[in-house]
C-alpha cells in the first residue's frame, strides 16, 4: 500500500519560492562581492584530493534544505537587521585574513558572510529552523592542513609502538624508522588528514539525520573524529606489518594504498552500521493539507530588498577597504649585499653545504653564501620581502625547508632553542640517506625584531599594514653539515652569529634602494 503524495498548497508554494528566492538572492551578493576568494576555494575543491569533499557541501546542505521545505514554507520570514552585526564581523575577519594573507581565515570569514547575508534576509525564526543546512556550509572551508605534523607524528608513534609490542626491533629517527626487513617513512599521505576531514563531515550529517537527542549526536560525533585517528593507525602498522612478513613483496608499491582504502572503509563502514543501531525515529511532521493551516504570512518585496541591499552595502565596503590597505608604501627596488667576513672566518662563495637550499619564493632579493671557519663550512640564506602581496610573502604555505615532493631530503625534528644576543630560533634536523645530515637553524627579521614563530610574524604584517607602515621582512637561515647524529652544529652556529650578527643587520636594513 503507498501513502498518497501530499502535495503543497499554492499559498505555502509561493512562500516557499519566496523564502529560497530571497536565500539566493543573498548569497550571490556576498559571492559576487567575494568572487575572488569564493573562486580560491572551488579551485581547492577542484585541485585537493584532501579538499575534495567541498564540492558536494553545497548539493548536501540544498538537499537537506528541500527535505526540511514543508516546514520552511510554514515558518514566518521576518527580514532582520540584527545579523548585520555578525556579517559585518565577518567582513572584518575576511579584512584581516586578505591582509595577513592566511587563506582559512579569509575561507572561513567568507563562510560566515554567506550564513549571515541568508539570516538577514529569512530572519531569526526561519534561519534557526534551517541552521544545520546552512551551519553545513563551514565543511565546505578547506582547514586542517595545519594538523598534518602532529598527525604524522602521532602515526608514527603508534606504529613503532606496535612493532615494538609484537617483537619487531626498530630504530627510529623522526617520522623514519628501520626494521631488520627495510627502511619506513611516514609521510603526509599517511598522516590519516583526509580519513579525518571526510568522517567528521559525514558524520556530523549523520547524527544530525539520525539522531534527535544532543547527547546521541555528540557521542557519534565524537566516534567520528577517534575512529579514523585509530584506524589509520592501525592501517599503517598493518601495512608495515604485511611488508616485513612477506619480505617486502606485498604492501609496498600501489596494493600499499588499495590495502589502506580498504581497511578505512570497513572500518568506516563499521562505524556507521552500529551508529545505525540507535538511531532515533524522526519526529512526524504533517503537511498542511490546505492554505487554512498555514499560518505563515508573505513578505512584502520591499521589504526584502531592503534586506537584501542593506546585505550588499555591509558586504562592498570590504574589497575596496582590502585594496587601500594592500598599497604597502616600499622602496622602488631591493638589494642585498653580501655580509662581509669576520675575523677568522672566510667566505668561499656561492655553492652551499650539501649542495641543499631551503623551499622559499616570491622574495624582493635572496642571498646565498657560504663561509668557512678551519675545517666547518656553514652556508647563510637570506630571502627579503616587502610590499608583500600573496605568493610574495615572508609566511606562506610554499616557504619551508623541505617541500612534499622533495625526494631526497626530509626534517627528522625540530624545536625553538635561543642564540647569540638572545634570537629564538628554529632547530630543525635533516637527513638524507644514507647518512648525510644537516641542521638548519632559522628566524624571522621584523625590522625591529626578530622570531622564530610565524604566527608572530603573520601578525606583525597585519599590524603593519593597518598602521601603513613598510612590512619588510626576512627569513635568515643557517645551516651546516652534522659530522656524527649525535653531534650538533650549535657551538659553529653561535660563534658566526657572535661575529656577523650586527653586518647581518645592517645588511637587512640597507637592502631597501631609493
Amino acid at each position: 500500500m503507498t501513502t498518497p503524495e501530499v502535495r503543497m498548497d499554492p499559498a505555502s508554494a509561493a512562500r516557499l519560492r519566496q523564502i529560497a528566492l530571497a536565500g539566493l538572492l543573498a548569497f550571490a551578493i556576498v559571492t559576487g562581492v567575494f568572487y575572488s576568494t569564493a573562486a580560491a576555494v572551488a579551485s581547492i575543491w577542484w585541485r585537493s584530493e584532501t579538499f575534495a569533499h567541498g564540492l558536494v557541501v553545497l548539493p548536501i546542505s540544498l538537499w537537506l534544505l528541500w527535505g526540511m521545505r514543508w516546514q520552511l514554507a510554514e515558518t514566518p520570514m521576518r527580514p532582520s537587521s540584527l545579523p548585520l552585526i555578525p556579517l559585518l564581523l565577518s567582513g572584518f575577519a575576511w579584512l584581516i585574513g586578505e591582509s595577513a594573507s592566511v587563506a582559512a581565515l579569509s575561507h572561513f570569514a567568507l563562510a560566515g558572510m554567506l550564513v549571515s547575508a541568508v539570516w538577514v534576509v529569512w530572519g531569526h525564526t526561519l534561519a534557526w529552523q534551517a541552521v544545520f543546512p546552512l551551519a553545513f556550509i563551514f565543511f565546505g572551508v578547506p582547514f586542517g592542513e595545519f594538523m598534518v605534523p602532529a598527525l604524522m607524528n602521532h602515526t608514527a608513534d603508534f606504529t613503532v609502538s606496535a612493532l615494538r609490542l609484537t617483537g619487531v626491533p626498530v630504530f627510529r629517527e623522526g617520522n623514519s624508522f628501520i626494521i631488520p626487513s627495510g627502511s619506513w617513512s611516514v609521510v603526509e599521505a599517511c598522516s590519516g588528514i583526509r580519513y579525518l576531514i571526510a568522517s567528521v563531515m559525514v558524520g556530523f550529517l549523520f547524527a544530525w539525520l539520525n539522531y534527535r537527542s544532543l547527547r546521541r549526536r555528540a557521542l557519534f560525533i565524537l566516534a567520528a573524529v577517534l575512529v579514523p585517528l585509530l584506524a589509520n593507525w592501525l592501517r599503517a602498522y598493518i601495512i608495515v606489518m604485511l611488508g616485513h612478513l612477506s619480505d617486502n613483496k606485498i604492501a609496498t608499491g600501489v596494493d600499499h594504498l588499495i590495502y589502506g582504502w580498504l581497511f578505512f572503509g570497513v572500518v568506516i563502514a563499521a562505524l556507521f552500521w552500529v551508529g545505525a543501531l540507535w538511531r532515533e525515529p524522526e519526529a512526524d511532521f504533517a503537511p498542511p493539507a490546505s492554505a487554512a493551516a498555514g499560518v505563515a504570512q508573505p513578505v512584502s518585496m520591499a521589504r526584502i530588498g531592503a534586506a537584501l541591499l542593506a546585505v550588499f552595502v555591509v558586504a562592498a565596503i570590504w574589497p575596496p577597504a582590502e585594496r587601500w590597505l594592500a598599497t604597502t608604501p616600499g622602496a622602488a627596488s631591493y638589494q642585498l649585499d653580501v655580509p662581509c667576513a669576520a675575523p677568522g672566518w672566510v667566505s668561499v662563495g656561492e655553492l652551499p653545504v650539501a649542495n641543499w637550499r631551503p623551499s622559499y619564493a616570491g622574495e624582493r632579493a635572496r642571498i646565498v653564501q657560504t663561509y668557512r671557519h678551519g675545517n666547518d663550512e656553514l652556508t647563510l640564506f637570506i630571502a627579503y620581502y616587502a610590499q608583500q602581496t600573496p605568493g610574495r610573502e615572508l609566511v606562506q604555505w610554499d616557504n619551508r625547508l623541505v617541500t612534499a615532493e622533495d625526494k631526497y631530503w626530509r626534517e627528522i625534528g625540530a624545536e625553538t632553542e635561543q642564540i647569540g644576543s638572545g634570537i629564538d630560533v628554529r632547530r630543525t634536523r635533516l637527513l638524507r640517506q644514507p647518512a648525510d645530515r644537516l641542521e638548519v637553524w632559522s628566524w624571522f627579521w621584523l625590522g625591529d625584531s626578530t622570531t622564530a614563530d610565524s604566527k608572530r610574524a603573520k601578525l606583525a604584517l597585519v599590524k603593519d599594514r593597518f598602521a601603513r607602515r613598510p612590512d619588510d621582512s626576512a627569513a635568515v637561515i643557517l645551516y651546516a653539515r652534522q659530522s656524527e647524529a649525535n653531534s650538533s652544529t650549535r657551538r659553529l652556529v653561535e660563534q658566526f652569529v657572535a661575529a656577523h650578527e650586527g653586518e647581518i643587520n645592517r645588511v637587512l636594513r640597507e637592502a631597501p634602494r631609493r
